[in-house]
């Protein structure tokens, strides 16, 4: 692999030369940004991305985390983020956590091996200790859609608890009983969707029985899970609000394996802006988060903190809309 020096020397010049053609740092005359940038190209030179930041205290590179990429609504994320990026230059470091705080922190360990610009992460259960320290330090770090329960920090979410209450509320209308499907219950979103469940049942003057409230982990099975648990239950719910689209299947899954029409005997609502859901048969209704949009504003958010550096933390949010199938 070709280096620095054999740049400098096929082209004549010093590597500070060198340097300055390809960073732009300083004036170098045209006959020997010419010789240089031949040079490269006969040899094939890359820069190294961390030894140039090493000079210029910037890469490039921001590292972002999420918990699945599998699931809808983070792929649609991620476009977000990477078309929000462009307008820097920058290009994005992308890592599935799976929701383990142990691999977040493996993760957030490589990312900073790799001396990333910034950071943007949906946390993964468990303790935020280390996502608070790395705020406490500096680095410019935006959380999307997952807001910390414990500090302060940049963030763009949706209002969970008004979009919760929304949501419920409209199956309370047909159904007496609703269950919802949460992810881990120490995430402040899954609080909030807690929260807005009660209120829609304040809201109908209709019971809340706790025991509808089920906790799942976002994937099929742990969904499948906590629906077998509904129907086991003296008076099981007839609605069901799976906060995640993956756990939504697992439901649907159950379902069909008992014989249970959806929606005739069991509606299924879900939280999700995937475009296969207006295809989607039996039809879903959704909570359409603007995932795009989170996207693209915490790509600027995060821009914006490492031109300008640490400011009062910031929370953008977006309105979330209750899209009726059916």
């Amino acid at each position: 692999m070709a280096t620095i020096y054999d740049v400098a020397k096929m082209a004549g010049v010093s590597t500070a030369t060198v340097s300055a053609v390809l960073n732009g740092t300083s004036f170098v005359s045209p006959e020997r940004t010419e010789r240089v940038q031949q040079a490269v190209r006969e040899l094939n030179y890359t820069i190294n991305a961390v030894a140039r930041g090493l000079q210029t205290r910037k890469t490039n590179l921001v590292g972002m985390l999420v918990p699945d990429i599998a699931e809808p609504v983070y792929s649609v994320m991620v476009k977000g983020v990477e078309d929000g990026l462009k307008q820097a230059g920058c290009s994005l470091l992308l890592g599935s956590t799976h929701n383990q705080a142990e691999e977040q922190s493996r993760y957030l360990r490589l990312l900073r091996s790799k001396q990333v610009d910034g950071m943007l992460m949906l946390l993964a259960f468990g303790d935020e200790t280390e996502a608070a320290e790395l705020v406490a330090a500096g680095l410019p770090l935006v959380f999307i859609a997952r807001p910390p329960a414990e500090f302060a920090g940049d963030m763009v979410i949706v209002d969970n608890v008004e979009a919760t209450r929304q949501a419920v509320g409209h199956l309370l209308k047909k159904h007496p009983r609703v269950g919802l499907i949460i992810g881990n219950r120490n995430l402040r979103v899954s609080q909030d969707r807690v929260e807005g469940w009660r209120l829609a049942h304040d809201d109908a003057g209709a019971e809340a029985d706790e025991a509808l409230i089920g906790e799942g982990d976002y994937t099929a099975p742990s969904g499948e899970a906590e629906m077998r648990r509904f129907f086991a239950l003296e008076r099981p719910p007839t609605a069901v609000f799976a906060t995640g689209f993956l756990m939504m299947t697992g439901c649907l899954s159950l379902a069909r394996e008992r014989g249970v029409v959806v929606p005739d005997q069991l509606e299924l609502m879900t939280w999700s802006d995937s475009p296969l859901l207006d295809v989607f048969d039996p039809p879903v209704s959704t909570v359409q988060q603007p995932s795009y949009d989170m996207g693209v504003r915490a790509a600027e958010l995060l821009l914006k903190r490492i031109r300008d550096g640490r400011g009062k933390p910031e929370t953008i949010v977006l309105p979330a809309e209750l899209k009726i199938r059916g």
